[in-house]
């Protein structure tokens, strides 16, 4: 079973939005075994959606379009959907009372345009969308013999999702027969794609012989092995080479089936019954954003003193000035104050502390830019490592913020 998925907004050419949807759409259909063969972001002229809905029709059987349903005159998804179904534009009473309701349960005004969401073509199944006042539609098509589907949805994440979740996998399962398909993923952190896949030469040599698929999902930092498989004994084939595979690559796995370096961190603090804090300089406070972002961050996570200035890292850390004075910001010997200082001020059994040069600019004759000091002090006591990265301001940040985390999530399991 395949699909295609089709973006709509010029909004989403000029960059000016980032398209999300195609790749949660993406993630959701491969899990119910439907490939997606290709993903089209076209521009809002009703040309443009109809040559695209010809193109995806004359090769697949399940078509997702999202976009072009709101309010306003460059909204043209639905009127070129009617046109291209040959039916007419209707007003549907039910969904006129559901917009109606919706603007007076938040004591808003309604205007014409937003009456005119009600009209929605004849010939379509309306999926409700209780979250916003454009409906999907579901239409059926008969396209060389065979029984074909074009959805149409909002472009609002939060509404599509609400949609494909509740009305269009649903509909989709019932009148197709998919396949069963099973999957599991490692996270691996602090070894790059090319090196991890060399570790696992010899083994993923011999997946496509057992039915199993393998693909590298690389992201600055980290890289996501997925395994998967067709069939019905794909649980038991999968879960047998995830076994080997983590035999190979364990000690560069931080976290399995689809949780985050953060969740896993968070897991292992409180299984230890232990607890955090940060004293961060170059990142600027992204452990803490990353660890607060996870629900129950709180039971283990005690809090961040982000000591971006010398005087914070000497008055609030309790850095001696002199070692600032005499090896600098950047330096082995302060970042490991600055660790000793906010665990002995937070009272918590870790702490880690980040100093560094992210970039761009900052470099020294002695110290480039991507030097950056961590150190993780523990009950045991204070450790330090130098991380040399590159010129990029963003990517460092993230990458010490991920060292940092797997760093102390692999001191955890080794207590």
């Amino acid at each position: 079973m395949q699909a295609e998925i089709i973006t709509i907004g010029d909004e989403l050419l000029l960059g000016q939005t980032v398209d999300t949807n195609s790749a949660w759409m993406g993630e959701e259909l491969r899990k119910k075994g439907v490939s997606v063969n290709r993903i089209v972001s076209i521009s809002d002229r009703p040309s443009e959606i109809s040559a695209a809905l010809d193109e995806a029709l004359s090769r697949v059987d399940l078509v997702l379009v999202t976009g072009g349903l709101g309010p306003t005159r460059d909204d043209v998804t639905k009127h070129t959907l009617a046109d291209y179904f040959n039916t007419d534009l209707v007003l549907d009473q039910d969904v006129l009372d559901r917009i109606t309701a919706w603007f007076e349960g938040r004591k808003l005004k309604m205007l014409p345009s937003n009456c005119d969401q009600a009209l929605l073509p004849e010939s379509c199944v309306i999926l409700p969308n209780p979250r916003g006042t454009a409906m999907g539609m579901w239409f059926d098509t008969l396209r060389e013999g065979k029984d074909k589907v074009v959805v149409s949805m909002p472009g609002v994440p939060y509404e599509m999702k609400g949609l494909m979740e509740e009305e269009v996998m649903p509909r989709v399962e019932s009148k197709w027969s998919l396949p069963v398909r099973y999957q599991k993923t490692v996270l691996t952190q602090g070894i790059g794609e090319s090196f991890l896949s060399a570790i696992v030469h010899d083994w993923e040599e011999g997946l496509e012989s057992r039915g199993i698929g393998i693909a590298y999902l690389p992201a600055p930092g980290q890289v996501r092995i997925r395994l998967s498989s067709i069939g019905e004994d794909a649980d038991s084939r999968v879960d047998d080479a995830m076994k080997e595979l983590l035999d190979q690559a364990g000690e560069h796995v931080v976290a399995e089936d689809g949780m985050s370096l953060e969740e896993a961190l968070i897991a292992a603090l409180g299984r230890a019954e232990a607890s955090l804090s940060t004293a961060e300089s170059c990142t600027g406070g992204s452990i803490a954003a990353r660890l607060t972002a996870i629900p129950g961050a709180s039971a283990v996570f005690e809090g961040s003193i982000v000591a971006y200035a010398n005087g914070i890292k000497t008055h609030v850390l309790g850095v001696d000035a002199q070692l600032i004075e005499a090896h600098g910001a950047v330096s082995e010997e302060v970042v490991r104050a600055m660790a000793e200082g906010v665990r002995k001020a937070m009272k918590t059994t870790y702490a880690l502390a980040t100093s560094g040069i992210a970039g761009p600019g900052g470099a020294t004759p002695t110290k480039a830019v991507g030097t950056i000091w961590i150190a993780l002090a523990s009950p045991k006591g204070t450790h330090t490592r130098c991380l040399q990265l590159g010129n990029h301001r963003g990517r460092n940040i993230a990458r010490t913020a991920l060292e940092c985390m797997g760093w102390l999530l692999r001191e955890l399991r080794s207590a």
